[in-house]
């Protein structure tokens, strides 16, 4: 069965925009009603119901506002909903003065047909359902006073019934109710023909019995009871029900009525029993029947309340969709515009307000081409691909309108296009970028000197390599990026070979001093810095190797060079010392010869003198070698430096200056005692003689860190830097009678040792350090 059209009642003084929205709300389900005027809808409203009123606000004479405040003044029509279409501003006052003379909501033009539609068929719909619900309250209303109007009349009946019962009770015995005569005893006296029916009992077998054998718990009534009978002397009893036994033992419910009569001084009762078991059933049918549709009824208003509460919530969720997707156009960047099937604007975003520079009050309705930012000619084309193809459609272009690169897109509907607009100079410029750094990039990849190589990080694979690299190694591009190269690269220390496995590119390390095969068998050396970087494509690791091949060898003779250097000047620097006293003897041994006579006592110490300064200088070289054996304990540095301090302190007294001692408690260390007392006692020595008398001479041990520290500070004027550049080279010296050994053999003294000789100088005087590791502590062991 069609449900009835519902009637809709459009104002608006404009009759193209009656013409509008009876056009988009045509449809069977609706009949349209259509008033030019506020006075007009007031006269259409008092002749008919509406379910709804989509009221205009700028009329003439009486506008919108004033329509509804007079039309929401009378009882009758204030639950007519309204819906306020207007073209004014969404403001705030406008709204809530609306809200305030009883709108329900809003909808500005340009009216959109969806929303309007949508809005439409829900208050449709809950006008549909009130009426309905509005029917059944009232058939419920009636069917209760007609229950009410029927029970009232079946009491009226069963009144009217007991009174002809009681009559005929007594006049006839062809009543259908059993007629007990009865003596105030209960024993029955007498009974009509309908007991037959009723009890199973011909009359004449109930003679003499008492009434409570067929009417139980009756005995109380009559004079069997303690209180004596219960019955009136005259008059007739209310009826009551009872339940009443047949002769086969079963029961019926009944209507038992006993009415007195006197018979001169006696009383007899008169029982009317009736079987009213048709007559409850009646009562249980019907009150099963009222249960059943009352049930009903409210199964079918909490139906028609779930109902009515999913509709509201399908229209909650509706606008909450709505807000959400209004939310995300309002916030892209991207120019958005929503132009009907006419090209005009029914919607833009405020990216598009911006870039069109106008309020979107303004460019709603009007054709978009108005207030396009890109040429005509351009868009058409597209827009029109995307109508005809039914399919999105994108194109990137100048446009001279906005001097910029724009890319534009139109997605189709069935309602018109939407149209995103998006700004791409910055994009464009940021790729010409990467272009021009990548072009750099590359430049400098081919022509830098160095050997560069890019290679992937999960194949192994070398993806490009450059001219440098090519030509140190011998192998073409299409043998490097084929994998048939093999340089078996291996990693090297200061001291040589350390790995010879091939080198791992994926670990980022700089200026790693690597060995690499050439094509032709020839081994390279180079250091190694490799970088992880990104590509679009996979990860990839650049490989930079600075070729140090000839550097390497030149390093190399150089070396060798100085050590020839070395040795040379060492040679002529034991030429000079040895020469000096041999020169000496050599004179006197002359004088010797040509006197033929031995030389004074005092010349011949001379000569010893000068014998044993030759052989001093030769064990000094000598202290400098390398292999020499040493004779190492474990000894506590302090206890050696102790053992020398009283030779050290009479050098002091005798020039002038003191010797301070700070000896703190040091672990033991594996140390030649000879040796130890040769360098301390040279550095004291060089201390001493650097410092004018009253100078103060300060020799300390101590462990700072994991190092046992022998500082030797002297007061001095300290040392130049022409002096600083060849301190600990053999036979140079400042002294006048110097050897220029002293400090030579203290540094093959610490190396032998193990440790490192530094010093400080400045104006206040200079110090020497020698450190010492300590050696670590054995570790305990359960062996036996």
């Amino acid at each position: 069965m069609a449900e009835p059209q519902v009637n809709i009642l459009i104002v608006d003084d404009r009759p193209e925009h009656l013409l509008a929205m009876s056009s988009i709300l045509q449809s069977p389900d609706y009949r349209i009603a259509t008033a030019n005027s506020g006075e007009e809808a007031l006269r259409q409203v008092m002749q008919e119901s509406f379910a709804l009123i989509l009221m205009d606000i700028e009329m003439p004479g009486m506008n919108g506002f004033e329509t509804v405040s007079m039309l929401k003044s009378q009882e009758r029509y204030r639950s007519i909903p309204v819906i306020f279409v207007t073209a004014l501003s969404q403001a705030t006052e406008h709204m809530v003065r609306g809200y305030e003379i009883g709108a329900i909501d809003f909808i500005f033009k340009p009216v959109q047909p969806v929303v309007l539609k949508v809005k439409v068929r829900q208050f449709a719909g809950i006008y549909r359902d009130r009426e309905q619900l509005k029917a059944q309250k009232e058939l419920i209303t009636r069917r209760t006073i007609d229950l009410e109007q029927a029970h009232a009349q079946l009491l009226d009946n069963t009144d009217k019934l007991r009174q002809m019962e009681a009559m005929a009770r007594a006049i006839s015995e062809t009543s259908t109710d059993a007629f007990l005569t009865v003596d105030v005893q209960g024993t029955i006296l007498s009974a009509n023909p309908a007991v037959r029916p009723l009890f199973r009992y011909n009359p004449e077998e109930l003679i003499g019995k008492p009434v409570w054998q067929v009417v139980p718990y009756t005995e109380r009534l009559f004079g069997s009871g303690e209180s004596g009978s219960l019955l009136p002397d005259c008059g007739t009893r209310e009826a009551t029900d009872v339940t009443a036994v047949r002769r086969s033992g079963g029961t019926f419910p009944a209507e038992l009525q006993i009415g007195s009569a006197c018979i001169g001084d006696r009383t007899i009762y008169v029982c009317s029993v009736r079987d009213v078991t048709e007559r409850k059933m009646q009562y249980i049918r019907m009150e099963q029947a009222v249960e059943q549709r009352t049930y009903a009824l409210r199964e079918a208003n909490g139906r028609l309340q779930a109902e009515i509460r999913r509709r509201h919530q399908v229209t909650e969720q509706l606008l909450r969709s709505y807000d959400r997707i209004n939310d995300i156009l309002e916030s892209i960047t991207d120019a958005f515009y929503a132009l009907d099937h006419d090209g005009a604007i029914v919607y833009m975003n405020r990216s598009a307000e911006q870039r069109l520079r106008i309020v979107k009050e303004q460019a709603l309705g009007r054709p978009f081409w108005d207030y396009a930012p890109v040429e005509r000619s351009k868009c058409y084309d597209l827009f029109l691909r995307a109508a005809l193809e039914r399919a999105p459609q994108r194109a990137e272009f100048y446009s001279n309108l906005t001097e910029s690169w724009v890319e534009v897109r139109a997605f189709p509907s069935s309602l018109g296009i939407s149209l995103y607009i998006q700004d791409t100079n910055e994009r464009r410029r940021m790729e010409q970028d990467v272009r021009e750094s990548q072009e750099r990039f590359y430049t400098i990849f081919q022509a830098t000197p160095c050997l560069m190589a890019i290679q992937s990080l999960s194949g192994r694979t070398y993806l490009d390599v450059n001219e440098s690299w090519m030509k140190h190694t011998g192998y073409t591009y299409e043998e490097m990026t084929s994998g048939a190269a093999n340089l078996q690269m291996t990693l090297f220390s200061d001291e040589g070979l350390v790995e010879t496995a091939p080198v791992d590119f994926a670990d980022t390390v700089t200026d790693v001093k690597v060995q690499y095969v050439t094509k032709a068998g020839e081994r390279r050396t180079g250091l190694l810095s490799t970088e992880i970087i990104e590509t679009p494509d996979v990860p990839c690791v650049l490989a930079v190797i600075t070729d140090i091949t000839d550097r390497v060898e030149l390093e190399r003779e150089m070396a060798r060079l100085d050590r020839l250097h070395l040795i040379g000047e060492m040679a002529a620097g034991i030429a000079h010392e040895i020469r000096n006293p041999m020169t000496t003897v050599r004179g006197f041994l002359q004088l010797m010869s040509a006197k033929k006579a031995l030389p004074p006592k005092d010349i011949i110490d001379v000569m010893v003198e000068e014998l044993n300064r030759a052989n001093g200088i030769i064990s000094e070289f000598l202290a400098l070698a390398k292999n020499k054996t040493t004779d190492r304990r474990p000894q506590n540095l302090a206890q050696v430096i102790e053992a020398i301090g009283p030779l050290i302190q009479a050098e002091a007294t005798l020039a002038d200056k003191q010797l301070h001692l700070r000896l703190d408690s040091c672990p033991e260390l594996e140390l030649d005692e000879k040796e130890m007392r040769q360098m301390v006692l040279n550095l004291a020595l060089n201390g001493l003689e650097a410092m004018d008398a009253g100078g103060r001479l300060e020799i300390a041990t101590y462990t700072e860190e994991s190092e046992v520290v022998l500082a030797v500070c002297d007061q001095g004027h300290g040392m130049d830097k022409d002096v600083l550049a060849k301190v600990g080279t053999p036979f140079f010296t400042t002294k006048e009678r110097g050897t220029g050994l002293g400090l030579a053999v203290c540094f093959s003294i610490a190396a032998r040792h193990g440790a490192k000789l530094t010093w400080q100088t400045g104006p206040e005087g200079t110090a020497f350090y020698v450190r010492f590791a300590v050696p670590p502590e054995p570790v305990a062991t359960n062996d036996p």
